[in-house]
Formats: C-alpha cells, structure tokens, sequence
C-alpha cells in the first residue's frame, strides 16, 4: 500500500488530476447504474402479470411463448436461422500503432438490430409485439470468425478467440427463436380491425423502415454488393414486403391478433423483452444493482484517498 501511495505522490501533476477525475466518473456512473437496476426490479415487482384477454390499457407485464406472425419470416442475417428477434454485429481486426508499438483491435464494420414484428401467446390470448427500442434479453448467443465481411459459413461451436488466428473478421449475433418462453413489460393497446391501416399504407410502413436502416437493407437485398439497392433488386424489396402483407387462413377456432404490446410512452418505465421469466430477472437486477453500489463507494473512497494522499 505504502509503494502505492509513493506513485500517487509522485504523479505528474496532469496525470493525478486525470486518474482522479476518472475515479469520480466511474464512481458517477456506478451510482446511476445502481438506482436503474433498482428502478427496473422495484417496477417489476410492483406490476402483476396480466392476462392478454382481460389486460387494462397502458403499462403492463406479460408471459407466454413466442411466434412468428403469418408471411415473410424473419432471417438472421449472419446465420441465416429463422427466429423472432435478431441483433447481428460484423468486426474487423484492423492494426494500428501506438507510441511506436503495432496494437491491433476489433473496429466495427457492420451492425443491425430486428425491427419485424412478432407475436406473444399467452395462456388467454394473444398478442403482436413491436420490438423496437426495446431492452432485450435473448436465448442464444452465437460468436465467430472468418476472412470475409459476410460469413461464407455459420458458427461450428468454436467462440474463444484462439479460433480467431488468422482470421480478419469476427461476426456475432443475437436470437430470439420461435417458441422461446418470453416475459414482456411494455405498454398495451387493443385496437379494432377498422382501426388497422390499410394494405397499401402498411406496405409504405415496411418499406420506409427498411430504408431508415440501410445496412440491413443492403445486406438482405444487394445482391451483387455494390453498395447500391438497384431497380431490379428494390422490385424485389417490394414483391417481398407484399408477400409479407399476405397472412395465412387462419385456423378454426383461431381469433384475428387485436392486441399490440410496444415502448412505453413514459420514458421512465423500461421497455423489456426476455427470454427470463420474472424470479431470474428480478435476481439478476438485484445483484446488479448492489454491484453498482459497491463500486459507486469504492471509487468514491478511491478517490477520496487519492485526493488525501496527494495534499497532505
């Protein structure tokens, strides 16, 4: 402790006040993560889980199994797996030097996040759900590397880095598969089929949000990646949406989803989607949060330590 304290006090100037100010920061930034974990659990625990057919309009909690919704499927863009919920990031090993040292680091080249609808069945109902913006905890995590942007094959297995050797492009992505168990807490809202939009403005809706992402654009429809979305392949773009617009007959017995469960108009109440049921995400928020808090007060008193060895 005593050979610490010595490299304190030996410290340039500038370079104390800078170690001190980081110490305060993440000693700042432990503390809101504390009261955000707190926030989500307290929440969590002060909701009752509602029943799709019987749920009051606005904030609620939900549990049932995943679905995909009736036309296009959604496509994992890496693995190629169907799923409900995807998150996909491509990076690129690239070096660099640093004082005269070569370093290398993985830089980001290409990511995307799933914004297709899909539906949740409760024991009493059903429900579609709109992902975006939402906190997602998914079911299967896949890792790893290859020599192209796009991977010429999926993951054997293999995610440690040691498989990385030689290799320039490292590829991650995130599922949700159908019938995974999920747990929902967002805002509901039921509707009736005349308040539906019509084909032509739904087909408009897919359209201009696949435009609003344009990587994932690119990278379903670009066929001879030129980085361009050509006549012939946003023709396609545009066949695909409109299959996607044609639903399935639906089966006897089987009533038309009325229900809608998306963000939260509140900005303080959490949008989250899990693969968790209620208990283990509950637990696991708890322990984050006294986590949070411990560091909060030992960087604090780091800080306060440091400030006390350097003055006096």
């Amino acid at each position: 402790m005593n050979d610490v304290a010595q490299a304190i006090t030996r410290l340039p100037e500038d370079e104390f006040w800078l170690y001190f100010i980081a110490a305060c920061i993440a000693s700042l930034v432990s503390l809101y993560f504390y009261f955000r974990y707190l926030w989500r659990y307290r929440i969590m625990q002060d909701t009752p889980t509602a029943l799709i057919r019987s749920a009051s309009q606005g904030y609620n909690e939900f549990s049932g199994v995943a679905k995909m919704l009736p036309g296009e499927p959604i496509i994992a863009p890496l693995t190629k797996h169907e799923c409900v919920w995807y998150q996909y990031k491509v990076e690129e090993k690239q070096s660099h030097y640093v004082r005269g040292r070569s370093r290398t680091s993985w830089c980001l080249y290409e990511s995307g996040v799933s914004d297709g609808i899909f539906a949740l069945h409760g024991r009493t109902g059903k429900a579609m759900v709109n992902p975006d913006d939402a906190e997602v905890i998914y079911s299967v995590s896949d890792t790893w590397y290859g020599s192209t942007p796009y991977p010429s094959a999926g993951p054997r297995g293999f995610s440690s880095g040691v498989f990385a050797m030689g290799k320039r492009y490292r590829y991650s992505e995130k599922r949700i598969h159908e019938n995974d168990g999920l747990y929902v807490l967002g805002d509901f809202r039921s509707f009736r089929e005349t308040q539906l939009p019509s084909q032509d403005e739904a087909l408009a809706v897919i359209l201009r949000t696949w435009k609003s992402n344009p990587d994932v654009l690119l990278n379903r429809f670009d066929k001879n990646r030129d980085g361009y979305i050509d006549e012939v392949e946003w023709e396609k773009a545009v066949l695909i949406a409109k299959k996607q617009l044609t639903q399935k007959p639906e089966r006897p017995g089987e009533k038309h989803i009325d229900h809608l469960i998306e963000k939260p108009t509140s900005s303080r109440k959490p949008f989250l989607i899990s693969t968790k049921d209620e208990t283990k995400l509950i637990a696991s928020f708890q322990y984050k949060s006294w986590g949070a808090l411990f560091l909060f007060f030992v960087l604090g008193a780091l800080a306060v330590w440091m400030v006390n060895i350097r003055v006096w």
